[in-house]
């Protein structure tokens, strides 16, 4: 069913309390599929949807809370034939880069193979929406994340103090790439009386098709009054940690 980027916007007019959830995930890597169930789901049934300009459906959530999204070869063909269009258009909501760029680092304080390859990431700062497009109705957007607290901390954009934890981004790659190694960047305090070292630690390596990647502030430190990250890793998974989270949650 064709549907506008107006869709999306008229979904927000119906809204849920904001609630998170346990997430038991069990992973097909030969079919791109992601189960789970979400405890305490007090909506009706709802689509697991990725909010382009037109809007594609990749999953659905039931009545009971059972969660699945798939990231078959349709969906895949349909996403990239988005993100064509979209090129096009000018207006591009599944990002798209080179993998050099989305893990980026001083070429001398890592190991990159294939950096120059396309990479996409499914979902802009890991977010899914939850809602059903044929009755414009919006139950919240969501991701896959450690807790609570980190989801509330690491994307208020400074506004908050950071906390430990993690969240699951996918990239597609079309051919085998990594990114290996710690890059290290100086860095004065806000007062600027000391510096300190900020380390982003890359293990890095992709497969052909999509991999979940696990991004994670690993330690903090105080900056003046606020907690800032100290050393992040981004890391290739083949399975979700244990304490992994879906939190629900409205912009």
């Amino acid at each position: 069913m064709p549907t506008t980027k107006t869709t999306i916007m008229k979904l927000s007019l119906r809204r849920n309390l904001y609630y998170s959830f346990l997430l038991f995930i069990t992973i097909s890597c030969a079919q791109n599929t992601y189960t789970g169930t979400i405890e305490n789901w007090n909506n009706k049934q709802a689509e697991i949807i990725l909010p382009t300009e037109n809007p594609i459906v990749i999953g659905s959530i039931s009545q009971k809370g059972n969660a699945i999204f798939s990231l078959n070869e349709d969906v895949t063909n349909a996403i990239l034939g988005t993100l064509q269009s979209e090129e096009e258009n000018g207006n591009v909501r599944i990002q798209k880069s080179t993998v050099s760029k989305a893990f980026y680092c001083n070429p001398e304080h890592v190991e990159v193979k294939n950096g120059d390859i396309n990479i996409h990431k499914l979902a802009s700062r890991g977010t899914f929406y939850a809602g059903n497009l044929a009755n414009e109705e919006f139950f919240g957007q969501f991701r896959i994340t450690s807790s609570q607290s980190f989801n509330d901390s690491y994307f208020a954009l400074g506004k908050k103090d950071f906390v430990k934890g993690f969240y699951i981004n996918l990239f597609y790659v079309e051919e085998a790439a990594s990114v290996n190694g710690e890059c290290k960047t100086e860095s004065y305090t806000m007062d600027m009386k000391r510096i300190v070292e900020i380390v982003t630690m890359y293990n890095i390596n992709l497969k052909k098709g999509w991999n979940m990647v696990k991004i994670e502030v690993k330690e903090t430190y105080n900056d003046g009054g606020k907690i800032r990250p100290l050393k992040t890793a981004m890391s290739t998974i083949e399975k979700l940690p244990k304490d992994a989270r879906l939190i629900l949650f409205e912009q």
